[in-house]
């Protein structure tokens, strides 16, 4: 059948091979059949003659952790669990009018979101320790209502049964069970299944005889299922690599399972649809794009929670305005600009974004501009070293560049001539798991400041350093110095010399309610200034003087919609949005000239999007 002009979606079935699995016995397994597992499929058919709808659309306030929508049985509402100021809050969309409403607005540890088989209510867990259990939401007036207790015990992906029965992992001590919990936050529990340790995401069939789960084993899963009045298990398909929001979806009529996951072969996360009597497995799978997860809905149709990104540097007047994206490069992304001290170029971090195979090789780009702050030609490597490379910052003098690397196992400050062909010099030796920060040169070319968990690594949640460079052989001149930072209680990431050098600015993130406040302090040390606070900050880089150092360039979305840069007022606090756009902005670097801000424009939504009606050959 010939794919719409418009279809963006392709069902094709997966050439299937069969591998034997040796027979086990345990309380639990009584045999494994023959094993389906997925290879990439090297034909098939295009279908769909109907449009495919988009239920709706999040942008997400979590730069890197973007979470799937999942959409109510109906179709009618999707829900989107979002980690902003840590708050780990929940967001229902009404797909009739578009309109979204964040319905949490109390810190929690809200995860494996599901609803309830009617769709009146939402169900998730709660990791946090003094709401612990399964909780329920009203999606229409926003209560919360916990409706498990385990106690001692912890519990993992809760589903809510039509009767008011709540199945869930439970672990206690080193045991594991699939239990089920009687109505009310006292129920009763049942051992359903006494030795589930390795299960992941566990879900009962719809005529309440089986349970389909994932097993784990280190990064890859087999999927299987149990009968459980008999123990009888049939591993339908092995060698997953899974996201970070795991779940599994029986079809109503309990013929097939829905998942998202990776097969042996691929570079995204796609859709599967897997036959319980071991018939072709389908794959979904989106042009481009990572589906993270999958769920039927109750018309038979099938809703995919497809993942949007891309990051790249643009450039826009430090008055304000709409980014103009200069480093398109095909499907290679650039982040962390900063600038030549001549303004003649930009410096940023390549690499290519897969949720797969998360991006392991940072390199350094650099991109030319002419008098006019144009771009020239295009993006070339400026450092490629084995590991992340980022933070690319000259010296004042052109001679040096200092980066972050994690060359040689380490998690350090770098150095190297600049043109040069001599190896990278090693500043700090923090080691792995420090989580140092890129670094910023003082305006003299003789200190570099930076944030780093830094020894010891217990009880520094990250703190502001400086280390002293000899500018004539660019090696470390002494140890690295813990900036005192006197009476400050948080989480201090980034550090930015003023104009002057007589301060530092950087980022701080409350432990008491995950609020982000920019704050400047003596380069010596001393009690931090706090210039700013808002709700949700981005913590990946560090806040921007501007030229006269009068002002601070900073980046927040308050919690909704994508970020964008403003500025602050140092002396008088007040504050006004500096950029526009639909992408959003962060990471702000300030021109030599002080006329241009470079910052990082990114897209991280989510998409959820219905198939047309019969396209997944669905019972």
């Amino acid at each position: 059948m010939p794919v719409a002009a418009h279809q963006e979606y392709r069902l094709r079935p997966v050439k299937t091979l069969l591998r034997r699995i040796g027979r086990r016995r345990s309380a639990v397994y009584r045999g494994l059949a023959a094993v389906p597992f997925f290879a990439a499929a090297a034909c098939g058919s295009d279908v769909g003659d109907a449009s495919d709808v988009v239920l709706a659309r999040h942008v997400h306030t979590d730069l890197y952790d973007a979470y799937p929508g999942i959409p109510s049985p109906a179709g009618d509402r999707v829900v989107f669990a979002d980690y902003a100021a840590d708050k780990r809050s929940l967001t229902v969309y009404d797909v009739a009018t578009g309109v979204g409403r964040a319905l949490t607005r109390t810190p929690g540890g809200r995860t494996r979101v599901t609803w309830s088989p009617d769709g009146s209510r939402i169900v998730y867990v709660d990791r946090q320790s003094d709401r612990h259990g399964a909780w329920t939401l009203d999606p229409d007036t926003g209560r919360e209502s916990r409706i498990v207790d385990p106690g001692d015990a912890r519990i993992d992906y809760p589903r809510l049964l039509p009767d008011g029965t709540v199945t869930a992992l439970r672990y206690a001590g080193a045991d594991t069970a699939w239990v089920a919990y009687a109505p009310g936050v006292e129920g009763a529990i049942s051992i359903v299944v006494d030795r589930a340790g390795g299960w992941v995401a566990p879900v009962r069939s719809p005529d309440g005889r089986s349970v389909a789960y994932l097993r784990a084993a280190g990064r890859r899963a087999d999927l299987a299922v149990t009968e459980i009045a008999t123990g009888e298990t049939r591993t339908l398909a092995a060698d997953l690599r899974l996201g970070w929001d795991r779940r599994v979806e029986w079809s109503a009529t309990g013929g097939a399972l829905h998942l998202a996951a990776a097969g042996i072969d691929d570079s995204l996360f796609v859709a599967w649809r897997v036959p319980v009597d071991g018939g072709p497995t389908e794959r979904l799978e989106h042009s481009g794009r990572d589906v993270l997860a999958v769920t039927p809905l109750a018309d038979g149709r099938v809703a995919l929670s497809v993942y949007h990104t891309r990051t790249a540097v643009g450039l826009v007047p430090v008055s304000g305005g709409e980014p103009t994206d200069v480093t398109t490069a095909g499907p290679t992304s650039a982040f962390l600009p900063s600038w030549h001290p001549g303004g003649r170029a930009l410096g940023f971090i390549t690499f290519s974004w897969r949720r797969v195979r998360m991006p392991i090789d940072f390199d350094l780009g650099v991109l030319d501009l002419d008098a006019e702050g144009a771009p020239t030609g295009t993006v070339r490597t400026l450092l490629s070293e084995e590991g992340e490379d980022y933070g690319a910052a000259w010296s004042s003098d052109d001679r040096w560049l200092a980066f972050h690397s994690h060359m040689e196992q380490s998690d350090d400050i770098w150095l190297v001539p600049v043109g040069g062909s001599e190896r990278p010099t090693r500043l700090t030796h923090f080691g792995p798991g420090a989580d140092t920060g890129e670094p910023d040169w003082s305006p003299d070319g003789r200190t570099l400041a930076f944030s780093s968990h830094g020894p010891p690594l217990e009880g520094n949640p990250g703190s502001v350093y400086t280390v002293a460079v000899d500018p004539a052989t660019g090696r470390a001149a002494a140890d690295p110095v813990r900036v005192p930072l006197d009476g400050f209680r948080g989480y201090a990431m980034g550090a930015r010399f003023s104009p002057d050098g007589e301060r530092l600015a950087f980022y701080g993130r409350s432990f008491e309610d995950g609020r982000a406040t920019v704050y400047t302090v003596p380069t010596a040390g001393g009690t931090p200034t706090a210039v700013v606070s808002f709700v949700n900050g981005e913590p990946y880089s560090a806040p921007e003087w501007s030229a006269d150092g009068a002002s601070l360039f900073y980046s927040r979305n308050d919690g909704v919609g994508p970020f964008q840069v403003w500025r602050v007022d140092i002396a008088t606090g007040a504050t006004e949005q500096v950029t526009t756009g639909a992408l959003g902005a962060l990471q702000p670097s300030v021109s030599p000239d002080g006329r241009t801000l470079a910052v990082t424009m990114r897209e991280a939504a989510i998409e959820v999007v219905a198939l047309a009606t019969g396209s997944t050959g669905a019972n």
